[in-house]
């Protein structure tokens, strides 16, 4: 059953990757404010 998981999560993200963009990406990440993270959240 494992197996069918992983095949399945892979056939859907194949899916999402087809609908999606670099030009979407990039505008959507030039939102994200260019901060240094908390200081829980560093590695």
């Amino acid at each position: 059953m494992r197996k069918m998981s992983v095949l399945m999560t892979e056939d859907y993200l194949e899916e999402r990757a087809k609908r999606g963009s670099r030009e979407s990406f990039r505008q959507l990440m030039d939102k994200i404010p260019a901060v240094e993270p908390e200081p829980f959240d560093r590695l």
